[in-house]
Protein backbone atom coordinates (compact mmCIF):
# COMPACT_ATOMS: atom_id res chain seq x y z
CA UNK A 1 0.00 0.00 0.00
CA UNK A 2 1.60 3.67 -1.04
CA UNK A 3 2.47 6.05 1.42
CA UNK A 4 -0.49 8.27 0.45
CA UNK A 5 -3.34 5.52 1.02
CA UNK A 6 -2.20 4.91 3.81
CA UNK A 7 -2.19 8.37 5.34
CA UNK A 8 -5.71 8.48 3.90
CA UNK A 9 -6.74 5.80 5.77
CA UNK A 10 -5.07 7.17 9.04
CA UNK A 11 -7.01 10.56 8.72
CA UNK A 12 -10.20 8.70 7.88
CA UNK A 13 -9.36 6.82 11.11
CA UNK A 14 -9.50 10.08 13.01
CA UNK A 15 -12.32 11.61 11.23
CA UNK A 16 -14.34 8.28 12.61
CA UNK A 17 -12.98 7.34 16.05
CA UNK A 18 -14.55 10.04 18.18
CA UNK A 19 -18.07 9.48 17.15
CA UNK A 20 -17.86 5.94 17.41
CA UNK A 21 -15.66 6.58 21.00
CA UNK A 22 -18.57 8.79 22.42
CA UNK A 23 -20.88 6.69 21.10
CA UNK A 24 -19.32 3.69 23.35
CA UNK A 25 -19.11 6.42 26.61
CA UNK A 26 -22.97 7.11 26.36
CA UNK A 27 -23.87 3.47 26.20
CA UNK A 28 -21.80 2.81 28.80
CA UNK A 29 -23.26 5.58 30.99
CA UNK A 30 -26.86 4.64 30.10
CA UNK A 31 -25.86 1.22 31.28
CA UNK A 32 -24.26 2.50 34.76
CA UNK A 33 -27.39 4.59 34.92
CA UNK A 34 -29.68 1.25 35.24
CA UNK A 35 -27.65 0.13 38.18
CA UNK A 36 -27.51 2.92 39.48
CA UNK A 37 -30.86 4.29 39.86
CA UNK A 38 -32.88 2.96 42.41
CA UNK A 39 -34.99 3.27 45.97
CA UNK A 40 -32.46 3.04 47.85
CA UNK A 41 -30.46 5.92 46.33
CA UNK A 42 -31.81 9.53 47.60
CA UNK A 43 -33.50 12.20 45.14
CA UNK A 44 -30.73 14.30 45.11
CA UNK A 45 -28.38 11.34 44.41
CA UNK A 46 -31.32 10.20 41.63
CA UNK A 47 -31.68 13.78 40.18
CA UNK A 48 -27.43 13.99 39.89
CA UNK A 49 -28.01 10.49 38.19
CA UNK A 50 -30.30 11.81 35.91
CA UNK A 51 -28.36 14.99 35.04
CA UNK A 52 -25.29 12.55 33.68
CA UNK A 53 -27.75 11.41 30.99
CA UNK A 54 -28.84 14.94 30.33
CA UNK A 55 -27.76 15.36 26.76
CA UNK A 56 -27.37 11.90 25.47
CA UNK A 57 -29.47 11.74 22.51
CA UNK A 58 -30.71 8.06 22.23
CA UNK A 59 -33.83 5.93 22.33
CA UNK A 60 -31.87 4.19 24.79
CA UNK A 61 -31.17 6.67 27.02
CA UNK A 62 -34.66 7.83 26.60
CA UNK A 63 -35.80 4.26 28.14
CA UNK A 64 -33.50 4.25 30.88
CA UNK A 65 -34.98 7.34 31.89
CA UNK A 66 -38.12 6.11 31.61
CA UNK A 67 -38.03 4.94 34.79
CA UNK A 68 -37.79 8.31 36.45
CA UNK A 69 -40.90 8.84 35.00
CA UNK A 70 -42.56 7.24 37.74
CA UNK A 71 -40.13 8.63 40.60
CA UNK A 72 -42.27 9.96 43.53
CA UNK A 73 -40.60 13.55 43.78
CA UNK A 74 -41.70 15.87 41.53
CA UNK A 75 -38.15 17.17 41.21
CA UNK A 76 -36.67 14.10 39.92
CA UNK A 77 -39.87 13.42 37.25
CA UNK A 78 -39.32 16.92 36.36
CA UNK A 79 -35.72 16.53 35.60
CA UNK A 80 -36.18 13.46 33.37
CA UNK A 81 -38.61 14.66 31.17
CA UNK A 82 -36.39 17.69 30.48
CA UNK A 83 -33.88 15.38 29.86
CA UNK A 84 -35.95 13.59 27.17
CA UNK A 85 -37.35 16.87 25.75
CA UNK A 86 -33.92 17.88 24.61
CA UNK A 87 -33.37 15.16 22.28
CA UNK A 88 -33.60 15.36 18.79
CA UNK A 89 -33.06 11.87 16.97
CA UNK A 90 -36.66 11.23 15.47
CA UNK A 91 -36.01 7.76 16.91
CA UNK A 92 -36.65 9.03 20.14
CA UNK A 93 -40.13 10.60 19.47
CA UNK A 94 -41.14 7.81 17.65
CA UNK A 95 -40.34 5.65 20.97
CA UNK A 96 -42.52 7.83 22.63
CA UNK A 97 -45.29 7.33 20.59
CA UNK A 98 -45.65 4.13 19.69
CA UNK A 99 -44.16 2.07 22.47
CA UNK A 100 -45.99 4.27 25.42
CA UNK A 101 -48.26 6.95 24.31
CA UNK A 102 -50.22 4.57 22.07
CA UNK A 103 -49.35 1.40 23.77
CA UNK A 104 -52.61 -0.14 26.13
CA UNK A 105 -49.69 -1.13 28.58
CA UNK A 106 -48.96 2.41 30.04
CA UNK A 107 -52.91 3.28 29.88
CA UNK A 108 -53.29 2.98 33.82
CA UNK A 109 -49.80 3.91 34.47
CA UNK A 110 -50.51 7.75 34.42
CA UNK A 111 -47.10 9.33 35.34
CA UNK A 112 -45.53 7.59 32.44
CA UNK A 113 -47.95 8.68 30.87
CA UNK A 114 -47.83 11.95 31.62
CA UNK A 115 -44.21 12.58 31.49
CA UNK A 116 -44.50 10.89 27.72
CA UNK A 117 -46.88 13.44 26.73
CA UNK A 118 -44.97 16.58 28.02
CA UNK A 119 -41.53 15.26 26.46
CA UNK A 120 -43.05 14.00 23.49
CA UNK A 121 -45.29 17.56 23.00
CA UNK A 122 -41.44 19.05 23.87
CA UNK A 123 -39.35 17.28 21.12
CA UNK A 124 -41.65 19.19 18.55
CA UNK A 125 -41.96 15.99 16.26
CA UNK A 126 -46.10 16.51 14.48
CA UNK A 127 -46.53 12.90 14.83
CA UNK A 128 -47.22 13.37 18.30
CA UNK A 129 -50.37 15.74 18.20
CA UNK A 130 -52.86 12.80 17.35
CA UNK A 131 -51.87 10.75 20.42
CA UNK A 132 -51.74 13.97 22.31
CA UNK A 133 -55.35 15.40 21.51
CA UNK A 134 -56.82 12.11 22.27
CA UNK A 135 -54.63 11.95 26.13
CA UNK A 136 -57.14 15.30 26.50
CA UNK A 137 -60.01 13.07 27.05
CA UNK A 138 -58.09 10.68 29.81
CA UNK A 139 -60.07 10.05 32.93
CA UNK A 140 -57.08 11.28 35.13
CA UNK A 141 -55.86 14.90 35.81
CA UNK A 142 -52.60 14.67 35.77
CA UNK A 143 -52.84 13.19 32.09
CA UNK A 144 -54.84 15.62 31.10
CA UNK A 145 -52.71 18.79 32.07
CA UNK A 146 -49.70 16.61 30.59
CA UNK A 147 -51.50 16.51 27.20
CA UNK A 148 -52.34 19.82 27.48
CA UNK A 149 -48.83 21.09 28.14
CA UNK A 150 -47.18 18.53 25.54
CA UNK A 151 -49.57 20.53 22.75
CA UNK A 152 -48.78 23.52 23.96
CA UNK A 153 -45.00 22.77 23.17
CA UNK A 154 -45.65 21.03 20.12
CA UNK A 155 -47.24 24.18 18.57
CA UNK A 156 -49.47 22.70 16.23
CA UNK A 157 -52.67 24.95 15.27
CA UNK A 158 -54.59 21.52 14.98
CA UNK A 159 -54.55 21.61 18.55
CA UNK A 160 -56.70 24.97 18.73
CA UNK A 161 -60.56 23.55 18.66
CA UNK A 162 -59.77 20.45 21.29
CA UNK A 163 -57.68 22.78 23.64
CA UNK A 164 -60.79 25.72 23.04
CA UNK A 165 -63.35 23.25 24.01
CA UNK A 166 -60.77 22.13 27.04
CA UNK A 167 -60.96 25.69 28.30
CA UNK A 168 -64.76 25.05 28.85
CA UNK A 169 -63.29 22.54 30.93
CA UNK A 170 -65.40 22.69 34.64
CA UNK A 171 -62.33 21.85 36.74
CA UNK A 172 -60.16 24.84 37.01
CA UNK A 173 -56.99 23.17 36.74
CA UNK A 174 -57.83 21.81 33.75
CA UNK A 175 -59.55 24.78 32.23
CA UNK A 176 -56.33 26.99 33.20
CA UNK A 177 -54.04 24.39 31.50
CA UNK A 178 -55.93 24.34 28.21
CA UNK A 179 -55.49 28.27 28.44
CA UNK A 180 -51.62 27.93 29.17
CA UNK A 181 -50.91 25.59 25.97
CA UNK A 182 -53.08 27.88 24.32
CA UNK A 183 -51.02 30.74 25.20
CA UNK A 184 -47.79 28.72 24.58
CA UNK A 185 -48.67 27.88 20.88
CA UNK A 186 -48.96 32.26 20.40
CA UNK A 187 -51.70 32.26 17.86
CA UNK A 188 -53.67 35.07 18.20
CA UNK A 189 -56.86 33.92 16.32
CA UNK A 190 -56.23 30.32 17.72
CA UNK A 191 -56.91 31.71 21.80
CA UNK A 192 -59.25 33.97 21.23
CA UNK A 193 -62.56 32.42 21.48
CA UNK A 194 -61.07 30.35 24.69
CA UNK A 195 -59.61 34.21 26.32
CA UNK A 196 -62.86 35.37 25.55
CA UNK A 197 -64.89 32.94 27.12
CA UNK A 198 -62.33 31.70 29.88
CA UNK A 199 -62.92 35.17 31.44
CA UNK A 200 -66.39 33.92 32.52
CA UNK A 201 -65.46 30.59 33.71
CA UNK A 202 -66.68 29.95 37.42
CA UNK A 203 -63.43 28.95 39.03
CA UNK A 204 -61.50 32.60 39.54
CA UNK A 205 -58.16 30.37 38.74
CA UNK A 206 -59.07 30.32 35.38
CA UNK A 207 -60.85 34.05 35.13
CA UNK A 208 -57.25 35.21 36.44
CA UNK A 209 -54.87 33.18 33.76
CA UNK A 210 -57.48 34.50 30.75
CA UNK A 211 -56.84 38.37 32.37
CA UNK A 212 -53.31 37.66 31.77
CA UNK A 213 -53.42 35.80 28.65
CA UNK A 214 -55.45 39.10 26.88
CA UNK A 215 -51.91 40.55 27.38
CA UNK A 216 -49.78 37.44 26.52
CA UNK A 217 -51.61 36.98 22.79
CA UNK A 218 -52.38 40.46 22.75
CA UNK A 219 -56.15 40.52 21.83
CA UNK A 220 -57.57 43.98 21.22
CA UNK A 221 -60.80 42.03 21.20
CA UNK A 222 -59.99 41.60 25.02
CA UNK A 223 -59.58 45.17 25.99
CA UNK A 224 -63.91 45.70 26.59
CA UNK A 225 -64.22 42.37 28.36
CA UNK A 226 -61.19 43.55 30.94
CA UNK A 227 -63.36 46.72 31.84
CA UNK A 228 -66.14 44.73 32.17
CA UNK A 229 -63.96 42.28 34.73
CA UNK A 230 -63.39 45.90 36.66
CA UNK A 231 -66.95 46.27 37.08
CA UNK A 232 -67.99 42.79 38.14
CA UNK A 233 -64.96 41.45 39.91
CA UNK A 234 -63.59 42.14 43.68
CA UNK A 235 -60.32 41.35 45.06
CA UNK A 236 -56.73 40.46 43.30
CA UNK A 237 -59.22 39.62 40.11
CA UNK A 238 -60.00 43.42 39.69
CA UNK A 239 -56.35 44.46 40.10
CA UNK A 240 -55.60 42.52 38.02
CA UNK A 241 -57.76 43.39 35.06
CA UNK A 242 -56.65 46.85 35.55
CA UNK A 243 -52.79 45.86 35.66
CA UNK A 244 -53.57 44.09 31.73
CA UNK A 245 -55.40 47.08 30.72
CA UNK A 246 -52.32 49.12 31.20
CA UNK A 247 -50.10 47.03 29.80
CA UNK A 248 -52.20 46.34 27.05
CA UNK A 249 -53.14 49.76 26.36
CA UNK A 250 -49.87 52.18 27.32
CA UNK A 251 -52.59 54.33 29.72
CA UNK A 252 -53.80 54.19 32.95
CA UNK A 253 -57.37 55.84 34.36
CA UNK A 254 -56.99 54.38 37.11
CA UNK A 255 -58.92 51.77 38.67
CA UNK A 256 -62.18 53.03 38.13
CA UNK A 257 -64.17 51.47 34.96
CA UNK A 258 -66.15 54.61 33.90
CA UNK A 259 -62.93 56.57 31.87
CA UNK A 260 -62.43 53.10 30.77
CA UNK A 261 -65.03 52.10 28.97
CA UNK A 262 -65.59 56.07 27.98
CA UNK A 263 -62.18 56.07 26.10
CA UNK A 264 -63.16 52.89 24.43
CA UNK A 265 -66.17 53.90 23.00
CA UNK A 266 -64.28 56.59 21.35
CA UNK A 267 -61.49 54.89 20.43
CA UNK A 268 -62.51 51.45 19.68
CA UNK A 269 -62.92 51.32 15.80
CA UNK A 270 -59.72 53.70 15.65
CA UNK A 271 -57.37 52.28 18.08
CA UNK A 272 -54.06 49.98 17.39
CA UNK A 273 -52.32 47.75 19.42
CA UNK A 274 -48.79 49.18 20.79
CA UNK A 275 -46.06 47.48 19.65
CA UNK A 276 -45.02 44.20 21.22
CA UNK A 277 -41.63 45.69 22.87
CA UNK A 278 -43.48 48.82 24.40
CA UNK A 279 -45.99 46.36 26.16
CA UNK A 280 -43.55 43.93 26.96
CA UNK A 281 -41.21 47.53 28.55
CA UNK A 282 -44.73 48.79 30.27
CA UNK A 283 -45.31 44.95 31.98
CA UNK A 284 -41.62 44.55 32.84
CA UNK A 285 -42.16 48.34 34.88
CA UNK A 286 -45.19 47.04 36.36
CA UNK A 287 -43.95 43.74 38.03
CA UNK A 288 -40.58 46.39 39.08
CA UNK A 289 -42.59 49.52 40.54
CA UNK A 290 -46.20 47.49 41.32
CA UNK A 291 -49.55 48.55 40.85
CA UNK A 292 -50.77 51.79 42.55
CA UNK A 293 -54.46 51.58 43.47
CA UNK A 294 -56.75 54.46 44.41
CA UNK A 295 -58.77 52.97 46.70
CA UNK A 296 -59.16 49.30 48.88
CA UNK A 297 -55.49 48.83 48.47
CA UNK A 298 -53.38 46.93 50.83
CA UNK A 299 -49.92 48.06 51.31
CA UNK A 300 -47.36 45.49 52.99
CA UNK A 301 -43.45 46.79 53.14
CA UNK A 302 -43.78 48.51 49.31
CA UNK A 303 -45.98 45.89 47.49
CA UNK A 304 -49.73 46.79 46.67
CA UNK A 305 -52.54 44.37 46.40
CA UNK A 306 -56.16 44.52 46.07
CA UNK A 307 -56.28 41.00 47.13
CA UNK A 308 -59.20 39.92 49.45
CA UNK A 309 -57.72 36.72 50.69
CA UNK A 310 -54.05 37.00 52.10
CA UNK A 311 -51.68 35.33 53.80
CA UNK A 312 -48.84 36.74 55.30
CA UNK A 313 -45.73 33.97 55.62
CA UNK A 314 -42.80 36.04 58.44
CA UNK A 315 -39.57 34.70 58.58
CA UNK A 316 -38.82 34.62 62.57
CA UNK A 317 -35.40 32.34 62.11
CA UNK A 318 -32.59 33.37 64.47
CA UNK A 319 -31.11 36.24 61.72
CA UNK A 320 -34.21 38.73 62.14
CA UNK A 321 -32.13 39.39 65.06
CA UNK A 322 -29.93 40.96 63.21
CA UNK A 323 -30.10 45.13 63.42
CA UNK A 324 -30.97 46.36 59.61
CA UNK A 325 -27.96 47.25 57.96
CA UNK A 326 -28.62 50.28 55.85
CA UNK A 327 -31.16 53.26 58.22
CA UNK A 328 -29.86 55.87 55.83
CA UNK A 329 -31.88 53.99 53.21
CA UNK A 330 -34.30 53.48 55.36
CA UNK A 331 -35.00 57.26 56.08
CA UNK A 332 -34.42 57.87 52.33
CA UNK A 333 -37.44 55.41 51.71
CA UNK A 334 -39.92 58.14 54.32
CA UNK A 335 -39.78 55.33 57.24
CA UNK A 336 -39.17 55.36 60.73
CA UNK A 337 -39.10 52.91 62.94
CA UNK A 338 -38.79 52.28 67.06
CA UNK A 339 -35.92 49.52 66.33
CA UNK A 340 -33.97 48.98 63.40
CA UNK A 341 -33.92 45.02 64.52
CA UNK A 342 -35.02 43.34 61.52
CA UNK A 343 -38.39 41.46 62.61
CA UNK A 344 -38.95 44.78 65.17
CA UNK A 345 -39.46 46.75 61.92
CA UNK A 346 -41.24 43.48 59.70
CA UNK A 347 -43.40 43.64 62.84
CA UNK A 348 -44.59 47.19 62.61
CA UNK A 349 -44.88 47.16 59.16
CA UNK A 350 -47.17 44.26 59.80
CA UNK A 351 -49.41 45.44 62.46
CA UNK A 352 -49.95 48.59 60.51
CA UNK A 353 -50.69 46.84 57.20
CA UNK A 354 -53.25 44.46 59.11
CA UNK A 355 -55.05 47.39 60.81
CA UNK A 356 -56.14 48.79 57.65
CA UNK A 357 -57.38 45.93 56.17
CA UNK A 358 -60.76 46.67 54.73
CA UNK A 359 -63.46 44.21 56.71
CA UNK A 360 -64.11 42.35 53.55
CA UNK A 361 -60.85 40.60 52.79
CA UNK A 362 -59.65 37.47 54.74
CA UNK A 363 -56.22 37.05 56.27
CA UNK A 364 -54.14 34.77 58.07
CA UNK A 365 -50.39 34.98 59.61
CA UNK A 366 -47.83 31.78 59.46
CA UNK A 367 -44.48 32.43 61.07
CA UNK A 368 -41.49 30.34 60.30
CA UNK A 369 -37.99 29.40 61.33
CA UNK A 370 -37.41 25.40 61.28
CA UNK A 371 -40.93 24.73 61.78
CA UNK A 372 -43.96 26.97 60.76
CA UNK A 373 -46.47 28.65 63.37
CA UNK A 374 -49.57 29.77 61.94
CA UNK A 375 -51.66 32.01 63.92
CA UNK A 376 -55.42 30.77 62.45
CA UNK A 377 -55.83 27.53 60.88
CA UNK A 378 -57.65 29.31 58.54
CA UNK A 379 -57.97 32.11 57.05
CA UNK A 380 -60.14 34.44 58.81
CA UNK A 381 -62.33 37.98 58.02
CA UNK A 382 -60.52 41.09 58.77
CA UNK A 383 -63.04 42.38 61.26
CA UNK A 384 -62.05 44.64 64.58
CA UNK A 385 -61.61 41.38 66.92
CA UNK A 386 -59.84 39.34 64.70
CA UNK A 387 -57.19 42.42 63.72
CA UNK A 388 -56.62 43.05 67.49
CA UNK A 389 -56.03 39.59 68.13
CA UNK A 390 -53.61 39.38 65.43
CA UNK A 391 -51.88 42.55 66.99
CA UNK A 392 -51.62 41.01 69.98
CA UNK A 393 -50.09 37.76 68.12
CA UNK A 394 -47.53 39.71 65.57
CA UNK A 395 -46.10 41.20 69.23
CA UNK A 396 -45.16 38.16 70.71
CA UNK A 397 -42.97 36.98 67.77
CA UNK A 398 -39.40 36.89 68.59
CA UNK A 399 -36.39 35.50 66.55
CA UNK A 400 -35.88 31.91 67.28
CA UNK A 401 -32.70 30.02 68.04
CA UNK A 402 -29.22 31.96 68.06
CA UNK A 403 -26.82 31.61 70.72
CA UNK A 404 -29.11 33.75 72.99
CA UNK A 405 -31.67 30.48 72.35
CA UNK A 406 -28.61 28.04 73.09
CA UNK A 407 -27.77 29.51 76.39
CA UNK A 408 -31.25 29.73 77.47
CA UNK A 409 -31.98 26.17 76.61
CA UNK A 410 -28.94 24.98 78.27
CA UNK A 411 -29.52 26.69 81.87
CA UNK A 412 -32.85 25.37 81.57
CA UNK A 413 -34.94 28.84 81.17
CA UNK A 414 -36.56 28.12 77.98
CA UNK A 415 -37.78 25.00 76.25
CA UNK A 416 -36.55 27.02 72.76
CA UNK A 417 -33.59 25.22 71.03
CA UNK A 418 -30.56 26.82 69.40
CA UNK A 419 -31.60 24.77 65.98
CA UNK A 420 -35.15 26.23 66.08
CA UNK A 421 -33.82 29.27 64.28
CA UNK A 422 -32.65 27.86 60.78
CA UNK A 423 -34.65 29.01 57.69
CA UNK A 424 -37.21 26.22 56.28
CA UNK A 425 -37.81 28.00 53.22
CA UNK A 426 -39.52 24.71 51.61
CA UNK A 427 -41.59 24.00 54.75
CA UNK A 428 -43.03 27.45 54.99
CA UNK A 429 -43.69 27.79 51.34
CA UNK A 430 -45.29 24.18 51.05
CA UNK A 431 -47.41 24.85 54.12
CA UNK A 432 -48.67 28.42 52.32
CA UNK A 433 -49.75 26.45 49.45
CA UNK A 434 -51.71 24.02 51.51
CA UNK A 435 -49.49 21.13 50.64
CA UNK A 436 -49.40 19.03 53.83
CA UNK A 437 -45.72 18.02 54.28
CA UNK A 438 -45.78 17.67 58.46
CA UNK A 439 -46.35 13.97 57.53
CA UNK A 440 -43.43 11.59 57.46
CA UNK A 441 -45.45 8.53 56.63
CA UNK A 442 -45.41 7.08 52.86
CA UNK A 443 -47.53 8.95 50.70
CA UNK A 444 -48.08 9.01 46.84
CA UNK A 445 -45.99 10.74 44.77
CA UNK A 446 -45.75 14.54 44.39
CA UNK A 447 -47.96 15.85 41.70
CA UNK A 448 -49.47 19.04 40.75
CA UNK A 449 -51.65 20.49 42.73
CA UNK A 450 -55.38 21.36 41.58
CA UNK A 451 -57.48 22.52 44.18
CA UNK A 452 -56.67 24.44 48.15
CA UNK A 453 -57.27 22.84 50.75
CA UNK A 454 -58.34 26.06 52.44
CA UNK A 455 -61.95 26.71 52.60
CA UNK A 456 -61.86 30.79 51.71
CA UNK A 457 -58.93 29.80 48.86
CA UNK A 458 -56.06 32.20 49.38
CA UNK A 459 -54.98 34.14 45.84
CA UNK A 460 -52.27 36.46 47.00
CA UNK A 461 -48.92 35.12 49.37
CA UNK A 462 -46.86 37.70 51.30
CA UNK A 463 -43.58 35.58 51.80
CA UNK A 464 -40.66 37.38 53.60
CA UNK A 465 -37.21 36.64 54.57
CA UNK A 466 -34.04 37.62 55.04
CA UNK A 467 -31.69 34.67 53.45
CA UNK A 468 -31.59 31.28 51.87
CA UNK A 469 -32.71 28.41 53.18
CA UNK A 470 -30.54 26.48 55.62
CA UNK A 471 -32.81 23.30 56.53
CA UNK A 472 -35.63 21.41 55.39
CA UNK A 473 -36.37 18.63 52.65
CA UNK A 474 -34.39 20.54 50.91
CA UNK A 475 -32.11 23.56 51.17
CA UNK A 476 -31.76 23.99 47.06
CA UNK A 477 -33.66 27.13 46.37
CA UNK A 478 -34.34 25.79 42.33
CA UNK A 479 -35.55 22.72 43.88
CA UNK A 480 -38.03 24.73 46.26
CA UNK A 481 -38.55 26.75 43.40
CA UNK A 482 -39.19 23.96 40.94
CA UNK A 483 -41.34 22.41 44.28
CA UNK A 484 -43.68 25.88 43.87
CA UNK A 485 -44.30 25.73 40.49
CA UNK A 486 -45.77 22.30 41.05
CA UNK A 487 -47.65 22.88 43.66
CA UNK A 488 -48.70 26.49 42.38
CA UNK A 489 -48.92 26.18 38.20
CA UNK A 490 -52.57 25.07 38.39
CA UNK A 491 -53.69 27.46 41.30
CA UNK A 492 -52.79 30.67 40.30
CA UNK A 493 -51.71 32.10 43.98
CA UNK A 494 -49.38 34.93 43.42
CA UNK A 495 -46.78 35.28 45.22
CA UNK A 496 -44.79 38.19 46.18
CA UNK A 497 -41.50 38.10 47.92
CA UNK A 498 -40.31 40.69 50.08
CA UNK A 499 -36.44 39.94 50.76
CA UNK A 500 -34.95 41.98 54.54
CA UNK A 501 -31.62 40.23 53.67
CA UNK A 502 -28.25 42.13 53.39
CA UNK A 503 -26.60 39.98 50.58
CA UNK A 504 -28.64 37.46 47.84
CA UNK A 505 -31.84 37.51 46.91
CA UNK A 506 -31.93 36.67 43.09
CA UNK A 507 -33.20 33.20 43.38
CA UNK A 508 -36.17 34.51 45.57
CA UNK A 509 -36.35 37.06 43.00
CA UNK A 510 -37.05 34.71 40.12
CA UNK A 511 -39.66 32.38 42.49
CA UNK A 512 -41.80 35.63 42.65
CA UNK A 513 -41.82 35.99 38.82
CA UNK A 514 -42.46 32.58 38.06
CA UNK A 515 -45.42 33.11 40.35
CA UNK A 516 -47.08 36.42 38.82
CA UNK A 517 -45.86 38.15 42.17
CA UNK A 518 -43.22 41.52 43.01
CA UNK A 519 -40.32 41.31 44.45
CA UNK A 520 -39.25 44.41 46.37
CA UNK A 521 -35.50 44.11 48.42
CA UNK A 522 -35.58 46.13 51.68
CA UNK A 523 -31.39 45.70 51.85
CA UNK A 524 -31.10 44.74 56.00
Amino acid sequence: MSPLKLSILFVIGLVLAPPCLAADEDDDLVREFKVYYGADKTEAERWEAIKVLDGIDSVGAAKALLLAFEDEAFTVRQAAVEAVTGMKDPAVAQYLVEEILDNRKYSKNELVLTGAAEAAGGMGDPIAFEPLAQLLGHKDIGVKLGAAAGLGHLGDLRACEPLTELAADRDGAVARAALEALVDIGDRICAEAAVLGAMEHADWRVRARAVQAVVDVRLKSGIRPLIERMKVEEGRLAGDAYTALKSMTLRDFQDDPAPWEAWWDRNENRWDLPDYEAVEAARKKERLVGTQYTQGQTEFLGVDTKSEAILFVIDVSDSMDTPFGDPERLRQMGREYKSLQRLAIVKEELTSTVAELPESTMFNIVSFATGVDPWKKDLVRANVLNKNNAASWIQKLKPLGGAAAGFRARTGLSDIKANDGQTNTYLALMTALGEDVGDDRKKGPETYKTEGRSKTPVDTIFFLTDGEPTVGKTTDINKIRAEVRRANQYMGVQIHVIFVGAFGGDDLKLLAEENGGMFVSIGG
